[in-house]
C-alpha cells in the first residue's frame, strides 16, 4: 500500500521504484491511493501502471478526502494475506523487505505484525541521520508500550490482514491508530534490521514536530483526539 496525502511529485518516483524491485518468491499488489495530487504524480504513478500492469493498482481520487480517510480506503481494497505500507515521501531501503517481513509471519502464526529499524533523515541536512526506534530506550514491543508511545515507523510495519470494515474518519496519526488496530489480535514482533527510511521534509504534516509539538496540537489537534 502507498499513500500519497496529495502532491509528492518530488519524491513518489523513489517511493514507487522501492516497492516494484521487491524481490520475493510470491506475486504482491502495490495500490497506491492518489489524493487528488494537482502536479505531476498521477501521470508518474501512471508511468508505473503501464510497466507494471499485473502489480501497480493505483486509485485516483477527484478531490481531496484527506490522509486517514485515504489510507483507510486502500486497506479496506487490499487483496494481500499481508499488508506492507508507505507514505509517498518515503521509501523502501531493502529489496529483501516484504519477503523477509512476510517469511517472519509466516513462521510465528501469534503474532499481529512485526516491524525493524528505520533510516530517518532530513531532505536538506539541518540535523544528522538517526535510527529509529532508538533501542537503547525502547526494547520492550507489547501493547501497553505502544499505547504509551508510538515506537512504530509506518513504514516499517508489516500486518498481518485482518477486518478493516470499521476504521474511523478523518484522525490523525493514523499509522499509531493502525498499530494498537492490530495489536490487539497477537504479538508483536521485532526485525533488528534496518530496511526503510523516513523522509523530513518541510511538506511534512510532522515537521519538526521534536522542536515545537505544540504547533502541531494546534493545527492537528482535533484529530489527534479523536484518534485517541
Amino acid at each position: 500500500i502507498l499513500c500519497i496525502t496529495y502532491n509528492q511529485e518530488d519524491f513518489v518516483r523513489q517511493a514507487l521504484e522501492s516497492f516494484v524491485t521487491q524481490k520475493t518468491n510470491f506475486n504482491f499488489e502495490v495500490i497506491i491511493g492518489d489524493d487528488h495530487s494537482t502536479d505531476r504524480t498521477t501521470s508518474i504513478i501512471a508511468e508505473f501502471e503501464k510497466k507494471f500492469p499485473k502489480t501497480i493498482r493505483p486509485i485516483y481520487r477527484n478531490k481531496n478526502i484527506g490522509i486517514s480517510n485515504n489510507l483507510f480506503d486502500i486497506f479496506q481494497k487490499a487483496n494481500g494475506e499481508y499488508i506492507s505500507m508507505c507514505a509517498g515521501d518515503d521509501f523502501f531501503t531493502d529489496t529483501q523487505k516484504i519477503q523477509t517481513q512476510s517469511d517472519f509471519l509466516d513462521e510465528n502464526p501469534d503474532y499481529s505484525f512485526c516491524f525493524h529499524l528505520t533510516k530517518v533523515f532530513f531532505e536538506n541536512n539541518e540535523e544528522k541521520e538517526t535510527l529509529f526506534p532508538d533501542l537503547r530506550k525502547t526494547n520492550k514491543f507489547t501493547l501497553k508500550t505502544l499505547l504509551e508511545d508510538n515506537f512504530l515507523q509506518a513504514n516499517s510495519v508489516m500486518y498481518r490482514k485482518t477486518n478493516y470494515k470499521n476504521l474511523p474518519s478523518d484522525i490523525i496519526p493514523e499509522d499509531w491508530y493502525l498499530h494498537l488496530y492490530h495489536a490487539k489480535n497477537g504479538k508483536i514482533g521485532f526485525i533488528n534490521k534496518v530496511m526503510s527510511a523516513y523522509r523530513k521534509h518541510k511538506g511534512s504534516i510532522w515537521w519538526n514536530t521534536h522542536k515545537n509539538a505544540d504547533k502541531v496540537i494546534e493545527k492537528q489537534g482535533i484529530k489527534q483526539f479523536k484518534m485517541y
